[in-house]
């Protein structure tokens, strides 16, 4: 899995945080008002999710179906439970008790600064093809973030590859149909497809970007995803960003697999990767390790709406 953040089609929209121009300032029908960003300092209340919502506020150390991405297959902690790994003060993903969205703890993950230290996540299971999906999530920068222009993936739905086009580090050879990532200050939406196969290059392939705008550290962003997961025309993306929608699009949303995607949140640097030494030595503006946390995950598969999976807002 590639990160491919300069593509051919670039789109600006507005930020959560950040200033720019905007493709589409729609919201959900009777959905949400603006908000400001939710200070570090306050949560919300965990309020009890609608009816078949999948709901995580990280408020129990339980693994609640997550799978744990730590690494690659060599690194132990990736055959360890989240239950065991959250518990551990210096684990890559650990429950935190600040700052937090909802309630009051979050998921803290962590990649130190080190060459073959690259991914740190968690994953839910992959949804059926052709399947409508809503997700709602937040995201925190510490203050301590580190502006870098190699690009974080802080949140993405990865494509069920098989094994035919797996490398050697369990990685894949393609870029998730959909991420979030940060590149430099900017927030960004990544889409990739492919309608005649299953790799992000060739014939039937695409790929949109959107810049969303300026991150800002020390508050939490929420998002909310409406997904329709397609290689075909009839894909749906829509993307709203602490209540406001910055992303209306509609076409092919996968690759031509026969499963669909699967979300994970937390943080994919592939520069890092031991294999991409010379991109590593050649990150000079991230002096550190890198930090985020993630709160307030909703998801409803099928029919649902914004507000079923909308972080809590004040």
């Amino acid at each position: 899995m590639a990160l491919a953040l300069a593509l051919g089609v670039g789109l600006t929209v507005s930020a959560c945080q950040g200033k720019g121009h905007r493709d589409h300032d729609a919201a959900t029908p009777g959905g949400p008002s603006v908000a400001s960003p939710a200070p570090a300092g306050s949560s919300s209340p965990a309020s009890a999710p609608a009816a078949g919502v999948f709901y995580e506020g990280f408020e129990q150390v339980a693994d609640n179906g997550w799978k744990v991405g730590v690494n690659d297959l060599s690194d132990g902690d990736r055959q360890q439970p989240l239950s065991q790994l959250a518990q551990r003060p210096s684990s890559a993903l650990r429950q935190a008790t600040s700052p937090v969205r909802d309630g009051q703890h979050a998921l803290q993950a962590t990649v130190p600064h080190e060459l073959g230290s690259f991914r740190s996540e968690v994953a839910r299971p992959s949804v059926p093809m052709g399947s409508e999906n809503w997700y709602g999530f937040s995201i925190y920068l510490p203050q301590t973030w580190q502006v870098d222009q190699q690009g974080t993936i802080l949140a993405q739905w990865h494509a069920q590859i098989g094994q035919d086009v797996k490398n050697q580090d369990d990685d894949v050879k393609n870029n998730p149909p959909v991420a979030v990532s940060v590149k430099g200050n900017q927030w960004m939406l990544e889409l990739h497809w492919n309608s005649q196969g299953a790799a992000s290059e060739g014939p039937g392939s695409g790929n949109r970007a959107y810049t969303l705008g300026a991150i800002r550290t020390g508050v939490w962003c929420d998002f909310v995803l409406h997904a329709t997961w397609s290689p075909t025309g009839n894909g749906l993306i829509q993307l709203w960003q602490d209540g406001r929608q910055a992303v209306d699009y509609t076409g092919p949303t996968e690759y031509n697999n026969k499963q669909g995607p699967y979300f994970k949140i937390g943080i994919y640097r592939p520069g890092w990767k031991t294999k991409n030494a010379t991109q590593y030595a050649q990150d000079t503006a991230t002096t550190g390790p890198i930090t985020v946390y993630d709160d307030a995950v909703r998801i409803a598969q099928g029919p649902a709406t914004y507000q079923d999976v909308a972080p809590n807002r004040h």
